[in-house]
């Protein structure tokens, strides 16, 4: 564990807290360049073997991952009343899914979308890098 300030504790997460802090989390972001400038947008997205799965139909997103597939995802979590906090970092390589056979498969997953409108594209995240870290205050217990 490392010391921020006096106050403040950083914790490195391993890998295996890092996915399940992603498999307990229904919202992230992914950034993607576009047009040779950086853009985040938030997804729902489900783990699926330990690579990240989101529905999309907007071609901006599309836009960006067909001239830059290298992609960085992000997931967090925080308590402003005590003060503490983790984050999950996903770096790694982003691709739509064109099989049917993987398609039907990702059918099955519990992926559950909050904005209405049909969502007809499958991209999947293959991670190269999960890091993650945890931020909290001595006299607060930490819960994943």
């Amino acid at each position: 564990m490392a010391i921020i300030d006096p106050t403040t504790w950083m914790e490195h997460l391993s890998e295996r807290e890092c996915w399940v802090l992603l498999e307990n989390t229904a919202i992230g972001r992914i950034g993607v360049l576009v047009d040779s400038a950086p853009e985040i947008y938030p997804v729902n997205f489900v783990v699926d073997d330990r690579t990240i799965v989101f529905r999309t139909e907007q071609v901006q997103k599309l836009r960006g991952l067909d001239r830059s597939p290298s992609v960085c995802f992000e997931v967090d979590g925080h308590d402003e009343a005590t003060s503490t906090g983790w984050s999950v970092l996903i770096k790694g390589r982003a691709h739509e899914v064109v099989s049917l056979v993987e398609e039907r498969h990702l059918l099955t997953l519990d992926l559950r979308y909050w904005s209405m409108g049909p969502k007809p594209i499958w991209i999947r995240i293959e991670p190269a890098e999960v890091t993650g870290r945890r931020i909290s205050r001595p006299d607060q217990e930490v819960v994943s």
